[in-house]
């Protein structure tokens, strides 16, 4: 029977590379789809606010961070490079926007509540407008770290703070893997880059592109984030690509030239200013809230319900992420997509290549990995060890995914990669102890750095990437996570950088649906650089879609996208 199963695994995987090359012609293929891991050093970097007394210096883990490349249907050294990533912070990107529209299989959207034993084949591919690149962050979907006392639950629980979660670390990772994977890739080397960013992703491109637009500062001490070896980088990256600035800083607008565009899928951009206009929204007596309570019969009171998710899931039992379908619909997607992944023949099909070929899967090449802090979850929500303490019990009472209480993955992971060692996992669609490292544990946080990307600081970052970096925001009416009604009067906050900022609702021309943003910016907005006049953000609304624009509303966004690249400068293909 195993043999069987076996056999049946080698032949789904010699279909998938059969239709691959069949989307193919032999000239297209001067790339070739891959996965793996790009290895991070340790990372020395500090935060400071001016003073030498001010410094706090950190170091990172070693770590390996999954990708996996997607080579464009023809012309794929002429073509764009599209990096996707999802958010979280915590969530992983191959179960989220690589399983969902955007590569060549996909999860299949008419099945409800993400059901469903296989991948489609997606009639609406990315890799028709360029080439693909799917990255997990740090410690989620199949990335993971090394460290040198793995077995020490004292020395893993001290990893997961500042030195390895937070959002300029996080972003610097990001940037650290795509210059590398361009530099393995000549022929990529100087296309075009489009960033694609979902939900906390959308703070994520934030800081890759202004630390590759404002890079020489992160290495001189004007920033508060310093990377010196991270400048050091990009500089030489920037050489290849613009020989002329060879031994220059080379100016925000020239490096645009290729990180220039960024498409964000409901991002968080200014977050605290997005939840503060939220929660004014939605205190209004027509808001969703109300529309909800009336539909379910379960009148809004919000001194009964302080907190409006507890309201929108457990009492109206509806999904924040689509108010219009139950509670956990969109998380289940998520889930079936992470199920699918543990399986190699179904891996293989989606990253379009034979993982089993992949050394640092395997169980004997990652001895000193590690992906949590605590892995011995019982149903209870403690540890099997007896640990009760607050900061346990908070992580362990928030946890409800399989993960944390199976011993055994699902799928065949383990018979082919080996038996893991317990705080180690193949697969972590949303790795909780991350995201948590990101917000209550932080030492920089809790020593006042702005390092959470919820402070203003990530808005003004946001801002003077968009004088440079031409921008598409997507508009889902249908999701409360991030409320996209809110992100014009919550960008309007930043008046020290704009002047106004107008959301015009009507149908730009040439355009299939409604809606845009006009920034105003200040003469003096940014010392160093010129008077930039406005700005003008695609707004375009999905009035079916929920947070994961591309499952729920696929065509229409892909065309969008293709009338946009066009409109920006890109080749209309």
């Amino acid at each position: 029977m195993k043999r069987l199963a076996r056999l049946l695994d080698i032949f789904v995987l010699a279909a998938a590379l059969l239709v691959t090359l069949h989307w193919s012609t032999e000239e297209a293929w001067a790339l070739q789809n891959e996965a793996g891991f790009i290895a991070m050093e340790p990372v020395s970097f500090y935060f400071h606010y001016g003073s030498r007394a001010s410094w706090m210096e950190l170091r990172s883990s070693e770590a390996r961070l999954w990708y996996s490349f997607h080579a464009a249907d023809r012309d794929s050294t002429a073509r764009p490079l599209f990096v996707f990533f999802n958010g979280g912070p915590g969530s992983a990107s191959s179960s989220g926007l690589m399983s969902m529209y955007t590569s060549r299989y996909t999860l299949d959207n008419r099945i409800e509540s993400g059901g469903g034993d296989q991948y489609i084949p997606n009639p609406r591919s990315w890799t028709r407008l360029g080439n693909l690149l799917y990255i997990d962050a740090r410690q989620t979907g199949f990335s993971y770290s090394l460290l040198a006392n793995v077995a020490d639950w004292d020395i893993r629980f001290r990893e997961f703070n500042a030195q390895n979660f937070n959002s300029f670390l996080d972003g610097a990772d990001f940037v650290r893997l795509l210059l590398r994977f361009l530099a393995r890739h000549p022929e990529l080397r100087s296309n075009p880059v489009v960033i694609v960013g979902e939900s906390y992703g959308g703070a994520r491109a934030t800081v890759m592109l202004h630390l590759l637009l404002n890079y020489a500062s992160y290495g001189d001490g004007t920033e508060m984030y310093q990377d010196p070896a991270l400048a050091t980088e990009i500089q030489a990256h920037l050489e290849a690509v613009f020989p002329e600035y060879q031994g220059q800083i080379v100016p925000p607008e020239v490096v645009a030239r290729q990180f220039g565009h960024q498409i964000l899928v409901q991002p968080t951009l200014s977050m605290g200013y997005q939840w503060e206009v939220t929660e004014r929204l939605w205190s209004q007596p027509e808001s969703v809230l109300y529309q909800i309570g009336r539909e379910v019969g379960i009148p809004y009171d919000p001194r009964r319900y302080p907190d409006p998710f507890v309201f929108i899931e457990e009492a109206a039992g509806r999904d924040p992420y689509i108010y219009t379908r139950p509670a956990g619909w969109l998380n289940s997607f998520f889930a079936n997509a992470g199920r699918l992944l543990r399986f190699t023949s179904q891996l293989s099909l989606v990253t379009g290549t034979d993982v089993t070929r992949i050394p640092e899967l395997y169980a004997s090449n990652r001895l000193s990995a590690y992906r949590l802090y605590d892995p011995d979850y019982d149903s209870e929500g403690r540890t099997a060890a007896g640990g009760d303490s607050l900061d346990e019990l908070l992580f362990l009472r928030l946890s409800r995914l399989e993960e944390w209480l199976a011993l055994v993955e699902p799928g065949d992971v383990e018979s082919v990669f080996g038996p893991l060692q317990p705080w180690d996992r193949y697969f972590l669609g949303l790795n909780q102890e991350a995201n948590w490292a990101f917000h209550f544990f932080n030492v920089a946080w809790v020593r006042g750095y702005e390092v959470n990307y919820r402070v203003p600081r990530f808005g003004r970052m946001f801002l003077k990437n968009v004088a440079h970096v031409r921008t598409f925001v997507t508009n889902a009416a249908l999701d409360l996570v991030v409320y996209s009604e809110a992100i014009p009067p919550a960008l309007a906050r930043h008046t020290e950088i704009l002047a106004g900022v107008r959301y015009e609702r009507e149908q730009p021309a040439g355009a299939e649906r409604t809606g845009q943003i006009v920034l105003e910016y200040r003469p003096d907005a940014y010392a160093n650089l010129p008077a930039i006049g406005t700005r003008t953000i695609r707004f375009p609304v999905y009035a079916t879609s929920c947070h994961a624009v591309s499952l729920t509303q696929p065509d229409d966004f892909n065309r969008d996208v293709v009338a946009w690249l066009a409109e920006a400068g890109l080749p209309d293909w």
